[in-house]
């Protein structure tokens, strides 16, 4: 019996958990909680590590990909990457992944898995129990019961079942985000489920089903990887072929219109965390009924959702509110309002504001970088390399880069000079050249950079940050 290929799909930004998703941050690399290490991606790639799932294909843009690289090692797990150019919703990646695999099977079963939800339970135990239907021809959408009337999330109505197929039932229809009074309608009803964004199908199956419903997509997606660059790491998808792809999800391309779709109800705990109040429902609480995530101190505060990140965070007498803190951004708002946070990222996006895209503070393949100052025309960073790693510094006709070693040692490279690195030493990076930084294996070094327009006149204002932090 062939193993199961999980799909694991990284492609979203996951607004409305801002401030701790960013647009070159996204929520599935982030931490679940402020108490532990496991991030959302970690989390869902260990979830279908049990018998029957072969190792996972990954979907992820291009500019995440040592993200993913440095977070499938830091679990030990082997995995093939789809590198997408271009971002074009979730049916042209899965398309693609349903063609590289049917070039050695194209019977192959592929599991469709987002990589930002939290599960409760054998998630792996109920999709193997639905394979016969996916074996069978079948594309198998998995539902959720649904616990209250949610207004984010996309239905499955059930339509009856399907004869000697006792693991999947008809779908009736399918109703997106409706208003609250067909939601509960849909409660009421009891036979309606929430759609969980997991599917199961042969990559046959799927692909033929794209031939017949969008051609032109389906052609724009087998010449994107056909003409991919296929390195020891990933496959990165043609920009230029995939480009008039639909931008669409899989959902409204195949799913919703295909005669082949049937349904299988879960039977775990699930939340796509779509927002903070998600996290607030899925997650263990306290007597109060409280989620406390970091280091925080909670006096006459109930059914509360608190996050820190670096600091200590006092509340009392607050009920029903959800504060998150980060480096450089605090949230404060109620539960019943959580969703609205997608109109401060609105707002943060019209103003131009660096906390809509990156964090003060990020995580690298090679270690971590640090925000420390900015200004006009220049800014000023931390860098900690871990042990035996190596920090590629791009060419850039723009930027002048100087850089100043405070711990440790390495080796610094250019195309002109190689020379050892030692605590104190400071050196530059020119626009239009490039370098490579030797950590050694012995122990971390950090690195103070100052980042200055090439076309910047003052650069005393950044020799001037540089300085202080030296001394």
């Amino acid at each position: 019996m062939q193993d199961i290929h999980p799909l694991i799909l990284c492609g979203g930004i996951g607004t409305r958990l801002w401030p701790l998703s960013r647009t070159e941050h996204p929520k599935q690399f982030q931490r679940i909680d402020g108490n532990s290490e496991t991030t959302f991606f970690h989390a869902t790639v260990e979830r279908y590590r049990a018998p029957g799932f072969a190792d996972p294909l990954v979907s992820v843009s291009s500019t995440h990909v040592a993200t993913v690289l440095q977070q499938l090692d830091e679990i030990r797990c082997p995995a093939r990457i789809i590198a997408e150019p271009i971002s074009r919703n979730t049916g042209p990646a899965v398309l693609a992944a349903a063609l590289m695999l049917a070039k050695t099977d194209p019977a192959s079963l592929i599991c469709v898995i987002p990589s930002d939800h939290i599960v409760k339970g054998d998630l792996a135990a109920d999709i193997v129990s639905a394979r016969s239907a996916a074996e069978a021809g079948h594309i198998v959408l998995f539902g959720v019961p649904p616990e209250y009337p949610e207004t984010g999330y996309g239905y499955i109505v059930d339509g009856g079942e399907i004869e000697a197929l006792p693991c999947a039932r008809k779908v009736s229809r399918f109703v997106e985000k409706p208003p609250l009074d067909v939601a509960m309608a849909l409660i009421e009803a009891g036979t309606a489920f929430w759609a969980s964004g997991i599917s199961l199908f042969r990559a046959d199956v799927l692909i033929e089903e794209f031939r017949r419903l969008d051609e032109h997509t389906f052609d724009a997606v087998t010449l994107a990887v056909a003409r991919g660059l296929e390195t020891d790491h990933a496959l990165y998808l043609s920009a230029e072929a995939l480009q008039p792809a639909a931008n669409l999800p899989t959902e409204s391309i195949v799913f919703e219109r295909s005669p082949a779709t049937v349904i299988s109800p879960l039977t775990v705990a699930w939340s796509d965390v779509g927002a903070w109040n998600a996290l607030h429902h899925i997650a263990e609480k306290d007597e109060e009924g409280n989620v406390l995530s970091g280091d925080v101190i909670s006096i006459d505060t109930r059914n509360s959702y608190v996050r820190s990140t670096h600091k200590l965070i006092a509340v009392v007498g607050l009920d029903d509110v959800v504060i998150v803190d980060t480096d450089d951004a605090l949230l404060v708002t109620t539960r019943d309002q959580a969703q609205q946070v997608k109109q401060i990222v609105k707002k943060l996006e019209t103003i131009k504001r660096r906390e809509l895209s990156q964090h003060m503070r990020n995580q690298m393949a090679w270690g971590e970088v640090k925000r420390i100052q900015s200004g006009p025309g220049y800014e000023l960073r931390s860098m900690t390399l871990r042990p035996g790693m190596m920090l590629p510094v791009a060419q850039d006709q723009t930027l002048h880069r100087m850089m100043t070693v405070t711990k440790g040692a390495g080796l610094l490279k250019t195309e002109t000079l190689t020379r050892p690195l030692r605590i104190g030493e400071t050196f530059e990076v020119a626009a239009n050249e490039g370098a490579v930084i030797y950590c050694s294996p012995e122990s971390e070094m950090q690195i103070v950079e100052v980042v200055c327009d090439a076309a910047f006149k003052s650069v005393a204002t950044a020799l001037d940050a540089l300085q202080l932090v030296n001394s």
